[in-house]
């Protein structure tokens, strides 16, 4: 009889425990942080042709407005890739106005001394 009351006890603790949990609020899950964007996701798959021919324009008005501040792509007549590439590991950030601006470190595309080089991207 004593092992009945222990085991009636026993189960009468485990179903009031399994009680508690259900009832209990589940943890909040950690939030999902957005994947970052990426130079394709904002300016789509062409993105790459589209971010030269873009940079490459701005170098030449560039080039038109202040003649003494070189662009090696423009000057050499070379492709732009030639001199940074434009893939997942070009730096970027969004603006305000949802541009992508492009850095260029001091000296990648024009001479060192014309320090570090951005470029608007408007959304295509």
């Amino acid at each position: 009889m004593k092992h009945l009351a222990s085991l009636t006890a026993l189960l009468a603790l485990l179903l009031a425990l399994t009680a508690c949990g259900t009832s209990a609020s589940p943890a909040p899950e950690e939030p999902v942080a957005p994947d970052e964007p990426t130079l394709e996701t904002l300016c789509g798959a062409d993105y790459q042709s589209y971010i030269v021919e873009t940079i490459t324009m701005q170098m030449e008005n560039r080039m038109n407005k202040t003649p003494d501040v070189p662009y090696f792509p423009i000057t050499d007549g070379a492709p732009l890739t030639d001199y940074a590439p434009i893939d997942n590991t070009t730096p970027f950030e969004v603006d305000g106005e949802g541009n992508v601006v492009i850095y260029f470190s001091a000296g990648a595309v024009t001479d060192e001394a014309n320090g570090e080089q951005s470029f608007r991207i408007p959304p295509p």
